[in-house]
């Protein structure tokens, strides 16, 4: 039958298992735990398999490696589940799996041991001693029937987020394999970086030099797996279904709404992380981004959360392919679950657009603008060094856009001559903090508010207001307030 389900996967990736300075134990809160629970919630859901889209570990060194592994037999001794099947292990590595020798040097400062230490000194090794089998820099599973192909980041290669060249001999490696495959079955395709031009479209951090859609675009059956961004899975641009399916899996770590832009004009989010990667925007402009902060001035500076770790539920029926979105430290969704038609039909941004439903302000809410003193956020980063300052600023103060479509973002835009005019060059954008949770979790209705220096405003405006939209882009209702 249609509905009964042909293989079950788990989905995670970015777990980033981190070494303390001590070289014995993880540092708290960087650990296995959320790790080793989620692959519970797997076993307990009865997966065939799991996959992991990169970054198992955060310093690529070999302690990580291995807690990572022993939470794993933890919860599937011998790689099994509890009524004896075998769950696979879909595993491939990341830029920070591979980065021992470049990233450990402060844990382990002697030459000698920081490569003893390091897993891509003995990669091979390392991996057959904490999974018993062969590494493989490409390698390919089938699993009840269905084909994987699992590309690994290539040891030796750091990031540089627009165009990763670390997996691309995947055309070389899998392209004769995949086209035997039946082209009325889905399969599936395991890389860290995301394909370029799929997910999130032309604004993202994390893709790669475009060999995996050259390759992939040749089969629609195709589904493919990729971390990297830690964008959020209530980001609707998560799934891409173009020549093939791709699908960002979140991560259960960092995730933050900083490596995704909507609009190359405004320059990332204003309290976002990651304004200092954008191309095109002078070193000295970025400084300029306020930080989020209350009268205490504890309010984390961006949008990197740590209770937020999502993965996806993956079901393969014979007539679609249901990816259900899970926020494991809440265990709950984070939206409804995507359905991928079998056989694949493409359906693009722009089409699944129209059938969304912009977020919305509650009725009688209201904006609150006042003035503040308000520290910009300054830049300690690859040898420039530019010192905080405080500015006259001006906090906005607003209530989250709780109802119609899961907002993602706030646009800001100041206003002159006629109330309802058309917003002028100031508009500018922050990631809705709550819009990176469940709908019922608390923080998703915490109100929100922004800080905009007084000297990007333009002079005779007379008003600021705050629209609310979602990943597509789908305006609702504006809230606006006289300038004080």
């Amino acid at each position: 039958m249609k509905d009964d389900p042909l293989l079950r996967l788990g989905v995670v990736s970015d777990i980033h298992a981190q070494l303390a300075d001590n070289g014995e134990s993880l540092v708290p809160g960087f650990g296995v735990e959320t790790f080793e629970e989620t692959l519970k919630t797997f076993r307990d859901w009865g997966v065939d398999a799991v996959v992991i889209a990169g970054d198992l570990i955060d310093t690529g060194l070999v302690r990580e490696l291995e807690a990572i592994a022993a939470a794993w037999f933890r919860v599937f001794p011998s790689d099994l589940a509890p009524d004896g099947r075998k769950v696979e292990r879909l595993f491939v590595l990341g830029n920070h799996d591979v980065c021992g020798v470049r990233n450990g040097r402060h844990i382990f400062s002697d030459d000698e041991t920081l490569r003893r230490e390091a897993i891509e000194t003995d990669l091979p090794g390392v991996w057959r001693r904490c999974f018993g089998e062969d590494y493989e820099p490409f390698f390919t599973k089938r699993v009840r029937g269905f084909d994987f192909f699992c590309a690994n980041w290539n040891p030796g290669v750091w990031c540089n987020g627009h165009a990763e060249t670390a997996c691309s001999g995947c055309e070389e490696a899998f392209g004769a394999k995949m086209a035997e495959c039946d082209p009325s079955r889905p399969f599936f395709y395991i890389q860290h970086p995301h394909p370029r031009d799929t997910v999130y479209g032309q604004c993202a951090w994390g893709v790669d030099d475009g060999a995996a859609t050259r390759l992939l675009s040749r089969f629609p059956q195709a589904i493919a797996f990729s971390g990297h961004s830690h964008e959020p899975l209530t980001n609707e641009k998560s799934l891409w279904r173009g020549a093939f399916t791709s699908v960002a899996t979140g991560g259960l770590q960092y995730t933050s709404a900083n490596s995704v832009w909507n609009r190359a004009e405004t320059a990332g989010y204003e309290n976002g992380i990651c304004n200092w990667y954008l191309p095109g925007v002078a070193r000295e402009d970025r400084v300029i981004f306020m930080r989020r902060y209350d009268a205490l001035k504890t309010m984390p500076a961006e949008t990197n959360v740590g209770d937020v770790r999502s993965g996806l539920f993956v079901t393969v029926y014979g007539d679609r392919v249901e990816l259900a979105r899970r926020e494991f430290v809440s265990g709950l969704d984070l939206g409804p679950p995507w359905v991928v038609p079998v056989p694949a039909k493409p359906c693009d941004f722009a089409e699944r657009a129209r059938s969304a439903t912009p977020p919305e302000f509650p009725e009688g809410s209201a904006l609150i603008a006042s003035h503040v003193e308000a520290p910009t956020r300054g830049v300690d980063y690859m040898g420039v060094h530019i010192p905080p300052e405080t500015r006259p600023s001006l906090r906005l103060d607003f209530p989250a856009a709780t109802l119609g479509g899961h907002v993602a973002e706030y646009e800001i835009a100041a206003k002159g001559g006629r109330r309802n005019g058309p917003p002028q060059n100031s508009a500018t954008r922050i990631c809705a903090v709550g819009g990176l949770y469940p709908r019922r979790h608390p923080r998703f209705s915490q109100p929100e508010y922004a800080i905009i220096p007084l000297d990007r405003i333009p002079a005779g405006a007379e008003t600021i207001a705050v629209t609310p939209l979602d990943s597509f882009g789908n305006r609702g209702r504006v809230l606006e307030a006289a300038l004080p």
